[in-house]
């Protein structure tokens, strides 16, 4: 059935999603070659109170941002200054191009999985689908946390699964120039995954995350998820 577009009282907020480029087309209906690298690299748009985030080409790219009654209003972008292959600047700079001033806006489908459709003032199409934010998905806002995960993983209890390995943890604290702090926490099994983030055996990292509680959980999952953010140090040589 065709998506139907979603009256503005019901409208999922555009923070409330990443938003992943699916489609690229100019006026005329025709691929926009420059954005090719954009389909396969995953460009992601990522709303916050009052800026936006473009991830997915070489450099990251960031501006403010307003919208109200299907204009979204974009203001000059800054970006980083890595220097990438080719085909990835050039990708930059086409969204550069693109993403201002003023695009025509429709959001559609359901609010689990919708579409959100761009046309720029040249007339250029560009379609993302949405994925719910963790904070979206788990009902409350993440706190930011340091994780220590030693190198080893535990043997650990599992109802369901024998000889089942844990990582193990402990949490690490910054003072406000970003000094490490004495650790208090004592080495710990964390009886869960860590979304977005794969152990390999031999190897100490500290993690920066974002602690969710889960307001709805279903009976048989954390009412505490963990969500990777950043990798702050990785150490093969570690004892733990």
């Amino acid at each position: 059935m065709p998506a139907v577009t979603s009256t503005a009282a019901t409208q999922p907020a555009l923070p409330a999603y990443y938003w992943n480029l699916v489609s690229a087309t100019d006026a005329a209906g025709k691929p926009i070659a420059a954005m090719a690298k954009g389909l396969d690299g995953k460009l992601r748009l990522t709303f916050g109170e009052r800026q936006l985030n473009i991830s997915g080409g070489c450099n990251g790219q960031f501006g403010g941002y307003s919208y109200k009654d299907g204009v979204l209003q974009v203001q000059s972008l800054a970006s980083t200054l890595m220097a990438c292959d080719k085909s990835l600047m050039d990708l930059d700079a086409q969204v550069g191009q693109l993403l201002k001033g003023e695009l025509r806006t429709v959001i559609s489908g359901e609010t689990h999985e919708p579409m959100l459709q761009l046309t720029t003032q040249n007339g250029a199409v560009l379609k993302f689908q949405g994925e719910a934010t963790p904070e979206t998905r788990y009902g409350s806002k993440g706190e930011t946390k340091f994780l220590e995960v030693a190198a080893k993983t535990v043997k650990c209890s599992h109802p369901l699964i024998p000889n089942y390995q844990c990582l193990q943890v402990r949490e690490r604290r910054y003072d406000d120039a970003g000094l490490q702090l004495p650790t208090q926490d004592a080495w710990h099994p964390l009886y869960q995954s860590i979304e977005g983030f794969e152990h390999r055996e031999g190897v100490r990292t500290v993690l920066r995350v974002k602690q969710y509680a889960w307001k709805n959980p279903p009976a048989d999952a954390p009412s505490q998820v963990y969500v990777l953010d950043m990798v702050v140090e990785q150490d093969t040589s570690a004892k733990h």
